[in-house]
């Protein structure tokens, strides 16, 4: 059955040219196109391709044919533009007049009116034949803010006809973000006792507000077999070409549209009561696992720590987990990797290694704390490290507290017995009192020699450390500063600036001190160039950029500044 509007012209001088519309069929079912015909005779000069916006309905252009027959010598041109409209729901549908600008003048044709089934009945009036579903699993339970969750869209086609996907779907909301989706994981399977080819696509989405929130509609592009269609345009050849051998095919592909009906999906707030002050994103079910294979480190070295978060959930949100006491540790950046274990990334493993320095003698590695929201479970959960023993070499381990005595006192000792008291006899003659020893004249002239001894060891001391740093490494190691900071000027990386200042630094301090090179620290260093506070403020930083550069997971292999590059140099000349 076909529904046709026409509309001619009333100006005689233009009566050769019409437009009408057509479509077919005039009746359908939800999801099932129909083919929309608008044909201009008489001309091919139009504007611009008409709009036909339909409500209730997609639509969609699919393209424009030219048409020409020459009749007793006189020679007739038609344009027809095809669309393909798709209702999104069942009753009247109506098709509105369509507007077309042809040499200027515009013409509009009838508005046509199609009937839309529901998708269990049939155009025929008998049960319906098995066309393509679409089918979504979503959870079964509220969603929360910032959760990630796995969604899988699945496009089922009757066996035995034939089809292929033009366009992959798209959820049509503003309330989540989404992976792509994934190749199709294809099947058999039966619905209702009718066999389907399965093709299943997965992504994973993330909430990013709360409320009733609806997905879709979803929409599937797929071209598939449908009944070839006798056509009653006479060829201009008559019927040679309209039997066997040239008219085998009994189905033709058409464009189709398979829509899954909008979802609603309820998106919660995350709960402020029971929230641990280590919780930073984290929503999923995971495992916390921490590991370092030191068991003692060097003053001013690092302690390298490995954190493994593994599970599902939203793996992009999950920051490295706090350090729950971090006095007597300087930290630094972590380096996270993530490893998924299946391709829309909802499971795998994330890793953060992270690198702290030791600034006094601890016993025991740090505790780290990951805290995450179990969506299931509605609560949240915390994880802490386990600790294991440490020793830090180069520092003073703290001193054990004292515990207060715990012995019984002691019997007091039993009083002596007075012993009777000499009787002294009296002496008339006068006792000169015996001078100290202290203020005699051999005390005094003792000390001065003692004195004189020790600022003469001292003395020796010092200039035996200067000639021992003239004829010992001292001058080599100034010779090896001297030559590194001259590299610097052809040294772009930052990181390695960085590091090779560090050592014209060392050398210098090591050169003066006798210490070995990669013992000096900033402290030393400053201890043994003596420079002013200003000075000192500077070796602190440089040191502590080196070591940043080096511990730290973030990325140093970039460019240095101009203005560190001028602040580094200008240390070193100075120290120079």
């Amino acid at each position: 059955m076909i529904a046709t509007a026409t509309a001619g012209l009333s100006c005689r001088a233009q009566a050769d040219i019409s437009v009408s519309a057509s479509v077919e069929p005039a009746t359908t079912t939800v999801g099932e196109p129909v083919h929309l015909s608008v044909t201009i005779n008489g001309s091919q000069r139009v504007a611009q391709v008409p709009n036909v916006p339909v409500e209730g309905a997609q639509t969609q252009h699919i393209g424009a044919s030219t048409q020409m027959r020459l009749v007793n010598t006189s020679l007739s041109v038609s344009l027809t533009h095809t669309y393909l409209i798709t209702p999104t729901r069942k009753g009247e549908l109506t098709i509105p007049a369509v507007e077309i600008n042809v040499e200027g003048k515009v013409y509009r044709t009838e508005p046509i009116t199609v009937q839309v089934l529901d998708t269990k009945q049939d155009p025929a009036g008998g049960p319906a034949q098995p066309g393509p579903l679409a089918e979504v699993e979503l959870p079964g339970r509220a969603i929360y803010v910032g959760e990630s969750f796995p969604a899988e869209v699945r496009l089922l086609v009757p066996q035995g006809v034939p089809w292929r996907i033009e366009k992959m779907p798209e959820f049509e909301t503003d309330a989540f973000t989404k992976t792509a989706f994934q190749q199709p994981q294809q099947s058999q399977q039966a619905r209702n006792g009718q066999p389907y080819h399965f093709c299943s696509f997965r992504t994973v989405m993330t909430a990013i507000k709360s409320g009733k929130i609806p997905i879709g509609p979803l929409t599937f592009n797929i071209q598939i077999a449908a009944p070839k269609k006798p056509t009653n345009t006479p060829s201009p050849f008559g019927g040679i070409f309209n039997g066997f051998p040239f008219d085998t095919q009994p189905t033709a592909l058409q464009e189709r549209k398979v829509i899954l009906e909008e979802k609603t999906v309820e998106v919660r707030e995350l709960p402020t009561e029971g929230k641990p002050a280590s919780f930073r994103g984290a929503i999923g079910r995971f495992r916390f696992s921490t590991s370092t294979g030191q068991t003692s480190v060097k003053a001013g070295e690092p302690l390298n720590i490995t954190i493994q978060v593994e599970g599902e959930g939203n793996f992009n949100r999950i920051e490295a987990p706090p350090m729950l006491d971090t006095e007597g540790w300087r930290t630094y950046p972590p380096e996270a990797t993530f490893a998924k274990s299946e391709e829309t990334g909802f499971r795998g493993v994330k890793t953060f290694r992270i690198a702290i320095v030791p600034e006094k003698a601890h016993t025991k590695t740090p505790v780290f704390e990951f805290a995450a929201f179990d969506p299931d479970a509605g609560t949240y959960q915390t994880f802490k490290s386990a600790t294991s023993d440490l020793v830090v070499e180069g520092l003073k381990p703290p001193e054990p507290e004292r515990l207060a005595a715990t012995e019984p006192p002691s019997k007091p000792a039993p009083k002596a017995e007075p012993k009777p008291e000499p009787v002294l006899q009296e002496s008339l003659t006068p006792v000169a009192p015996a001078a100290s020893f202290w203020k005699s004249r051999t005390a005094f002239w003792g000390l001065q020699a003692v004195l004189a001894a020790g600022l003469g060891a001292a003395a020796a001391a010092i200039a035996l450390s200067r000639a021992r740093a003239r004829r010992g490494p001292g001058p080599g190691l100034l010779r090896q500063a001297r030559a590194l900071q001259n590299s610097l000027s052809s040294t772009e990386n930052r990181s390695e600036f960085l590091r090779l200042a560090t050592r014209v630094v060392q050398l210098r301090a090591a050169a003066l001190s006798g210490q070995p090179e990669a013992a000096v620290d900033a402290a030393a260093a400053q201890l043994a160039l003596s420079p002013g506070e200003t000075v000192a403020q500077e070796i602190h930083w440089l040191f502590e950029a080196d070591a940043s550069a080096r511990f730290a997971g973030t990325s140093s292999s970039g460019a240095l500044k101009t203005e560190d590059r001028t602040r580094i140099l200008a240390l070193l000349d100075h120290l120079a």
